[in-house]
């Protein structure tokens, strides 16, 4: 499941959990992440779920999509990255993949050697 924070100036302004295989960024109401801002493009910015991780793809805005303060068209997202859209942030909490690769950690047996 990916998580993330819109926030604006350190200001956290929502939290969103989604497991969406598509999610749109923009300035227009149809987005699944609205961004009422004129610096974002109506259509800004999507992000893909892959089959492990999840993508953020820019749409040929006008002001650009950037991750960790570079500019990308396309890149692959992990926990703690933030995108800049406009003068906003979204940082990204979790994408699911480092969260199932502890569960599986947790349901296995180690075994411990009693020899000293």
């Amino acid at each position: 499941m990916l998580k993330i924070e819109l926030k604006f100036k350190d200001k956290i302004l929502k939290q969103i959990e989604t497991d969406k295989n598509e999610i749109t960024i923009g300035r227009g109401n149809g987005n699944d992440i609205q961004i009422d801002n004129l610096a974002v493009s109506t259509l800004h910015a999507k992000i893909i779920k892959l089959k492990n991780d999840y993508e953020v793809v820019d749409l040929n805005s006008t002001n650009g999509t950037f991750l960790n303060d570079k500019a990308v068209k396309k890149a692959i997202l992990a926990p703690q990255d933030t995108l800049t859209i406009g003068k906003h942030m979204l940082q990204i909490k979790s994408t699911g993949a480092s969260n199932a690769a502890a569960a599986d950690l947790a349901d296995r047996t180690v075994k411990v050697s009693t020899s000293k």
